[in-house]
């Protein structure tokens, strides 16, 4: 029996696994190239941004011309209608003198038209409105929606006479009455703005 003591051939250990190392330069032009596309996809972004914002310049540049025109041909449009309404003034005939010098006695009496009534301190003059533009607008007062309640101790020395009711109107203000069973008072307002100037401006 041989006595030699056999060695069993040495296993070879596994060889370690080299660690990867980290490709910085690979990492870094990653970085760039996602940096660079990043800027590229914000300057696309501006630039289309910046094209919208052009646009919008221009459309506002475009609407405050149109602004500006129509406001022009308004102003044009106004005074023309002015002119229009202070020429049908002067071709009305002058005022009548009331031969009553008690409106409540008068107001039954002026019907079936547009009147006008001033106080002259010791009576009263009336001129009847004809239809068209100077009734027209008279009745567009009438209708107006801002009238609002006012403060009671209105003092009226210009009355308009409609055939459902009388507006009783202090002149140099916009307060007056309404009175809507055509009587020589009624609940007290401020009128809709203009108003008195226009009424007074048949007596000027």
């Amino acid at each position: 029996m041989d006595d030699t003591i056999r060695r069993r051939p040495g296993v070879r250990e596994g060889y370690p696994r080299r660690r990867r190392k980290t490709n910085y330069r690979l990492v870094l032009c990653g970085a760039l190239a996602v940096c660079l596309i990043l800027a590229v996809l914000f300057f696309a972004l501006f630039l289309n941004q910046r094209g919208k914002t052009k646009d919008l310049e221009e459309q506002v540049k475009k609407l405050t011309e149109q602004t500006q025109t129509l406001t022009g041909e308004k102003t044009t449009l106004q005074s023309t209608l002015d002119g229009m309404y202070d020429s049908a003034i002067a071709a009305l005939p002058d005022p009548t003198t009331a031969q009553t010098e008690a409106l409540p006695d008068l107001i039954p009496q002026l019907t079936g038209s547009i009147y006008l009534v001033r106080s002259t301190g010791s009576g009263y003059q009336y001129l009847k409105i004809p239809s068209g533009i100077l009734a027209d607008k008279l009745i567009a007062y009438r209708d107006a929606a801002d009238y609002t309640a006012a403060a009671s101790g209105v003092t009226a020395d210009l009355w308009v006479l409609y055939d459902d009711k009388v507006i009783g109107i202090k002149s140099g203000t916009d307060t007056g009455f309404v009175s809507t069973d055509r009587t020589a008072s009624g609940a007290e307002y401020t009128l809709p703005s203009g108003f008195s100037a226009f009424v007074s401006s048949f007596f000027a």
